[in-house]
């Protein structure tokens, strides 16, 4: 935000105004002790239609499912896989669905899952998330999972399966998300994370953003390390095209937007 002042004006009357939409995002979603009071006074759902609204999971049942097999047990110890993690962009080499299930359901599954008091269902999951919101839903581009055709699914957490999405061919998906690299092209698969921001807003106004996007870090990095665990290739990545992306999901890019990703494919050595 640029502001135009003449010449002649004291230059220490001239507000330091920050420049960057970075810098007001921050500034005005700080928390402090008067205004967290002020928010707890002005939550204007009931606290039974925050904990629906906030602890939801997406499912799309009518779309074609993909059972998921059993996640086959690791054999490293934790201390090996931070060790040995690395960010990889040779990932063309193809990798099968028994391991692409135990990517999604150890680093993103749910640990527990059960119906409060109210009847609804919680599922919490392997990372931290704010408020134990979960805000974030899983999709996988895959272009060479074996059985797995080709194409753009949902990961559902209840049914434990990927649901086919409508789409168009996945190679397009891919170029046109991601600015035609040829390194993320070529991958075998993808996985995006997708922010239904309200679940986290809910709650926590605008200084839920910050953690919506904390809780993207924290599911890349579980996808990371089982990545490591099951010897594939893995490079996370947020330059993506959002809009792109967005439109080939389905959704709005705003109330629900992609918000990290995480490339994979078969290591060659």
């Amino acid at each position: 935000m640029k502001v135009e002042w003449n010449g002649e004006v004291d230059e220490s009357l001239r507000p330091r105004l920050p420049e960057r939409l970075s810098a007001l995002y921050h500034e005005n979603s700080k928390l402090f002790p008067e205004l967290a009071r002020r928010q707890a006074e002005g939550l204007t759902m009931s606290s039974m239609e925050q904990f629906i609204s906030s602890r939801g999971f997406l499912q799309h049942p009518q779309h074609p499912q993909v059972a998921l097999p059993e996640p086959e047990p690791g054999a490293a110890s934790l201390t090996e896989v931070l060790r040995a993690r690395r960010s990889g962009r040779e990932l063309s080499g193809g990798f099968g669905l028994t391991c692409l299930s135990t990517l999604l359901q150890q680093a993103l599954g749910p640990t527990l899952v059960y119906a409060t008091d109210s009847g609804v269902t919680q599922a919490v999951r392997a990372w931290p998330s704010a408020g134990g919101l979960y805000p974030l839903d899983t999709y996988v581009l895959a272009r060479a999972v074996d059985g797995l055709p080709p194409g753009l699914y949902h990961y559902n957490i209840a049914t434990v399966a990927l649901e086919r999405m409508p789409a168009r061919p996945v190679d397009e998906v891919v170029r046109d998300g991601f600015f035609w690299q040829d390194w993320v092209c070529n991958a075998a698969a993808i996985v995006l994370l997708v922010a239904a921001f309200d679940r986290t807003l809910a709650k926590y106004g605008d200084r839920g953003y910050r953690l919506v996007l904390l809780d993207a870090g924290h599911a890349a990095q579980n996808l990371l390390l089982v990545s490591e665990q099951e010897r594939l290739g893995a490079c996370a990545v947020a330059g993506f095209c959002d809009d792109a992306l967005a439109a080939d999901l389905g959704i709005d890019g705003v109330d629900e937007a992609v918000v990290h990703s995480v490339v994979l494919g078969a290591r060659s050595v």
